[in-house]
């Protein structure tokens, strides 16, 4: 089974169930589970909703390119943990996630800016396969206790 496509490639329907199947399994698992990790009231039902919106505006902006769906990201758990650990309320400490959501929206759009112009060898030397590769590894460990 060849499990790499190009950009106009596409997979047989089997192929296509199971790998849709897999997505399910992995992203209703973390865009439920990052709400219930960080507790405050967060929504796994918002989660949710906030994914498929996500999903549908990210589609319509790739032409529908792109067979992704976007879920939960354990990579900013810290970061929500502490908004509301310093915040006086509730509310500031969703505040406080909201404008971060929105600042690492910013960063994203200017990484994506310089990836349009600059292509994306740089990147390559920057972080070849046989680092990323490790720091992948470690991020997935390092979070595994809050996953479990």
């Amino acid at each position: 089974m060849n499990l790499v496509y190009g950009i106009k490639d596409k997979p047989k329907f089997g192929q296509i169930l199971i790998f849709a199947f897999q997505q399910v399994l992995a992203i209703l698992a973390a865009t439920i589970a990052v709400p219930a990790i960080v507790g405050n009231g967060m929504s796994a039902s918002a989660a949710l909703f906030g994914a498929g919106v996500g999903t549908i505006v990210y589609q319509l902006f790739t032409k529908f390119r792109s067979p992704v769906f976007l879920g939960s990201s354990f990579a900013f758990i810290s970061s929500m943990v502490a908004a509301f650990a310093g915040a006086v309320s509730a509310t500031a400490g969703f505040a406080g996630i909201i404008l971060g959501a929105v600042f690492a929206g910013l960063v994203y759009v200017v990484i994506a800016a310089v990836v349009k112009f600059a292509g994306v060898n740089w990147i390559n030397k920057l972080m070849p396969p046989v680092v990323i590769g490790p720091t992948v590894a470690l991020i997935g460990l390092s979070l595994a206790g809050a996953a479990i």
